[in-house]
């Protein structure tokens, strides 16, 4: 099983969390972890080191510099990094057929072999997605199904057929206003419901700022999606736990809350908790 993470330096710790979790739950079957980034130092290298002494698992980095993603829109919380995964497909080797994507800020909580395993013949993509209605007609898509970008299982071979990633840049860069949520959107209007989808369970979110998560008893990859991490040291929730369980048993064991380095971002602190306490007084959304 060989899966694929795409983050710049901002996310190494979250990373190193992400995949601490794959490798505990994923001893017998996971046997490369391909990494896209910018340049990484000495520290990140060692610490790749200690995780390779949990299992033989080999480590494939990418350090990408100037590319045709650096000047597409971005915002407070999502840098480009996030389009790394479009240009993933031409910087894999090209014997690869298939691989695992997954985001940086989620726990594999389970075996994932089962999702690995899944028939892609006829897909470009294997996600998990939900009806959609103004979505639908905010991209103008055929398909009524959108599906969240962070989990896929990736058929490489029909995604460089078809170009997906330059038709996702194009898109983005020619249709700012439609594309919302930057590279989920792109792929959404691109693929457009040519995507196998999957239980729930291999992508369950829980947005601590809203206060609401679709994680249950069958839940295997636990994504945090939103403004607010459990990283953040105004982040209250208790179902932050589950990140702070599998950071202590990596190589980023050491490791902080982060806290707020502007004015700016302790109003939004301040805000976070109070809608968090206002969160806790009603029942939490499933």
């Amino acid at each position: 099983m060989e899966v694929l993470f795409c983050f710049d330096r901002k996310y190494e710790q979250h990373f190193g969390v992400a995949v601490t979790s794959l490798i505990l739950n994923n001893l017998d079957n996971l046997t490369k972890v391909h990494i896209i980034t910018k340049k990484i130092n000495v520290d990140f290298k060692q610490k790749i080191e200690q995780l390779k002494t949990k299992a033989n698992i080999d480590f494939i980095i990418y350090e990408v510099e100037n590319t045709e993603i650096d000047n597409l829109k971005v915002s407070q919380h999502i840098s480009s990094a996030a389009y790394y995964r479009l240009i993933a497909p031409d910087i894999l080797p090209h014997d690869l057929s298939k691989i695992l994507y997954l985001d940086s800020d989620l726990i594999v909580n389970g075996s994932i072999i089962d999702l690995y395993s899944y028939d892609l013949s006829n897909y470009v993509v294997a996600s998990h997605g939900k009806k959609v209605i103004t979505t639908k007609k905010r991209l103008q898509l055929n398909s009524n199904y959108y599906f969240n970008s962070g989990v896929m299982l990736i058929n490489l071979d029909i995604w460089r057929q078809m170009n997906i990633g330059k038709q996702c840049i194009d898109l983005i860069r020619n249709h700012p206003d439609m594309v919302k949520l930057h590279d989920q959107d792109a792929l959404n209007k691109v693929i457009d419901g040519q995507f196998l989808n999957v239980d729930q369970k291999w992508n369950s979110l829980v947005d601590l700022y809203e206060g609401s998560s679709q994680v249950n008893d069958q839940s295997i990859v636990v994504h945090f999606t939103g403004s607010l991490k459990p990283w953040h040291s105004w982040c209250i929730s208790p179902k932050k736990e589950i990140y702070w369980s599998y950071l202590k048993k990596s190589p980023w064991s050491n490791s902080r809350p982060e806290i707020p380095h502007n004015s700016k971002q302790v109003l939004s602190a301040m805000k976070a908790v109070f809608k968090q306490l206002k969160n806790l007084k009603r029942p939490s959304k499933k």
